[in-house]
């Protein structure tokens, strides 16, 4: 990577965080349309309606996306850092122990349908998986999305059922989870962002571009804000309407 990517470590990109509060916001939109589905105030199947499965795939989109680009980023700020030496930041840890608390609560509230590989425990693996993909040339990443696409809407089979592996996205019996977002084929969105987040790093005209984006009004500001923190606000607001959903059922 080239030194044109100095200008992004002296400070947050405020466009990505705006982007990742756009994300936060639509999830927000999404589970409160879930619990109220679920409190039979509205009647609607999530499973097969074509609107809410597009919606949720736009959200899981801009998250993942975002995860590769920051990965990238991380990698360059920290490039003095052991591949180890990054799977110990204070990130991973954060997210290993939302999605610990998120999995045990929801099996308190709702038991047949609790979250045991939801989308921060995919985010999580991802990163972890991300980090060592970060140094590969975009050409060679391009393939191993496109393989990872490919083999997740492609094999499905009663032997991949197994609890243990399940969470690969290969199985044949659907999920029974209230949130389940496999690692086949979403992890292909990471490593696109990966590549996105290497384009970035070696772009003077679009690292300009989006280093000097800034929050111009209270709203883009409060977006920006939730971008920032989105991991603590999806982390409560999810534990919320799963509060909700218990105390009126």
């Amino acid at each position: 990577m080239s030194s044109t990517i100095k200008p992004v470590n002296n400070r947050r990109l405020q466009l990505l965080d705006f982007i990742r509060g756009i994300a936060i916001g639509l999830m927000f939109i999404f589970h409160l349309s879930f619990g109220l589905n679920e409190m039979n105030l509205i009647n609607v199947n999530f499973s097969n309606d074509y609107f809410w499965i597009s919606f949720r795939a736009v959200i899981i989109f801009l998250f993942l996306t975002l995860v590769g680009i920051g990965l990238v980023l991380s990698s360059y700020k920290n490039k003095n850092n052991t591949y180890f030496q990054s799977l110990l930041s204070k990130r991973l840890l954060l997210l290993f122990t939302y999605m610990m608390l998120i999995t045990l609560f929801s099996y308190y509230v709702r038991p047949q349908y609790y979250v045991y590989f939801g989308i921060l425990h995919l985010i999580f693996i991802s990163s972890i998986l991300g980090h060592a993909l970060t140094k590969v040339s975009s050409k060679y990443l391009l393939l191993v999305s496109l393989l990872f696409i490919i083999i997740g809407l492609s094999i499905e089979s009663p032997h991949l059922n197994h609890p243990l592996i399940y969470w690969l996205g290969l199985g044949s019996n659907p999920a029974i989870s209230d949130d389940f977002a496999p690692l086949l084929p979403w992890f292909a969105l990471v490593v696109f962002g990966i590549i996105l987040g290497q384009k970035l790093c070696q772009s003077t005209e679009i690292n300009q571009t989006i280093s000097q984006w800034r929050a111009k009004n209270w709203v883009t500001k409060l977006i920006c804000w939730g971008g920032k923190y989105s991991i603590h606000l999806y982390f409560l607001h999810f534990q919320f309407f799963y509060f909700i959903i218990w105390l009126m059922q």
